[in-house]
């Protein structure tokens, strides 16, 4: 079953690798960023990366309704990693059955203001975020396990 869905501009990563994975007793990392399927450069960078005892599978987000479904009903323990809050909207929208969005790392750019500590957002990110909350999916930001979940509506009121 998907049982965690982040948001995270490094995709995979230290905090994933070694965090992440052994918090949700990961089997298989499904990385959706349609640039990242088409770059074979970065998807060898990201197998390796990757454990050893983690199957790694990068796709684009065609076709998602269908590999969702397949992966809701199946018994591995299924990470999802995405970089954007857009790419995360579409796969709410296919109709994954987990309703928690972990924000976990947006980088720094022109059109993005700080958030929380490495976390930046635009304010196009910050609308699809809030459409999600108003569509019942527990947004919030956590950036390793030991963190205290902090609930997105939360943050934004506080800056």
């Amino acid at each position: 079953m998907i049982n965690f869905i982040r948001i995270d501009d490094r995709l995979i990563h230290g905090q994933v690798v070694t965090a992440w994975i052994k918090e949700y007793k990961t089997n298989r990392i499904w990385v959706i960023d349609d640039i990242a399927a088409e770059d074979e450069f970065l998807k060898n960078v990201m197998k390796m990366v990757a454990p050893s005892s983690v199957q790694l599978e990068i796709t684009g987000t065609q076709g998602l309704a269908e590999k969702i479904h397949q992966y809701d009903e199946s018994k591995e323990n299924i990470m999802i990693l995405v970089k954007t809050p857009k790419v995360a909207q579409k796969i709410f929208d296919a109709g994954v059955q987990l309703r928690l969005l972990n924000v976990g790392g947006m980088g720094a750019n022109d059109q993005r203001r700080s958030l929380y500590k490495n976390i930046s957002i635009s304010e196009e990110e910050e609308e699809v975020l809030k459409d999600l909350v108003e569509n019942g999916i527990d947004v919030y930001v956590q950036v390793i396990p030991n963190d205290k979940k902090t609930d997105f509506i939360e943050l934004l009121s506080q800056n």
